[in-house]
């Protein structure tokens, strides 16, 4: 039993010594996992930005079209809807 113990004592210190070296290894691997997150969140936040741009830019056409006096109001929300997706993609 004390063999047992001695031997479950070295095993685990070479472990616990060889954390910080594997973790070395895969710290590349992580950073560039977090790089694509980035460009992949500023790319989406880009698109939903341009969406609701050009739902904006939609609506307004349709009530420029009908005569509709709350055109001007679609007008806003389309250009501030392109204006938060550059932001978005400049930020991420």
């Amino acid at each position: 039993m004390k063999h047992i113990r001695g031997g479950f004592i070295a095993l685990s210190a070479m472990f616990l010594a060889a954390a910080p070296l594997l973790a070395q290894q895969v710290a590349p691997t992580f950073q560039g996992a977090m790089d694509d997150i980035g460009a992949i969140a500023a790319a989406a936040g880009a698109l939903v930005g341009g969406i609701i741009g050009l739902i904006g830019l939609g609506r307004t056409a349709y009530k420029l079209a009908n005569g509709d006096g709350d055109a001007m109001t679609s007008l806003v929300m389309a250009v501030v809807g392109i204006f938060i997706g550059f932001i978005a993609n400049s930020f991420l």
